[in-house]
């Protein structure tokens, strides 16, 4: 199960979809749904991955990338979030970003059962949506 809100255009809550193999906020997503606004982005990121019950979470950070969280967070344990860059430096026009990494991270996420390779392969698909939607 996917689940994914959309909180700039209607008033969605990403913790509706807890207990789902993969959900894919953004910040704003996540402020809204923990009603935290002063938490960095990894506690953040802890806390709404801890309450929602995923077992994966990719936090979508804009032009900073996403910070995907795969099992429950030990202290000092760095093995349990990984980070991937933003691979469109330039991105003219986000929109349908979200939508094309949600659905080629849950299609990796299903054949491979690898929170790895589905985010990169997320990454990689927004990264064309964006450079595609730039020149429509």
């Amino acid at each position: 199960k996917v689940g994914d809100s959309q909180v700039a255009s209607r008033w969605g809550n990403i913790l509706d979809f807890s207990g789902f193999d993969l959900i894919t906020p953004n910040e704003k997503e996540v402020r809204f749904a923990l009603a935290d606004q002063d938490s960095s982005i990894r506690p953040l990121a802890s806390k709404l991955y801890t309450k929602s019950k995923c077992k994966t979470l990719i936090f979508k950070l804009g032009s900073k990338g996403i910070l995907t969280l795969r099992r429950k967070m030990k202290k000092n344990d760095m093995r349990s979030f990984f980070v991937i860059d933003a691979l469109e430096k330039h991105a003219i026009d986000p929109v349908g970003c979200g939508d094309a990494l949600i659905s080629y991270a849950s299609l990796g996420l299903y054949i491979t059962k690898n929170p790895l390779i589905a985010s990169i392969l997320g990454s990689i698909s927004a990264s064309i949506i964006c450079k595609i939607c730039s020149f429509v």
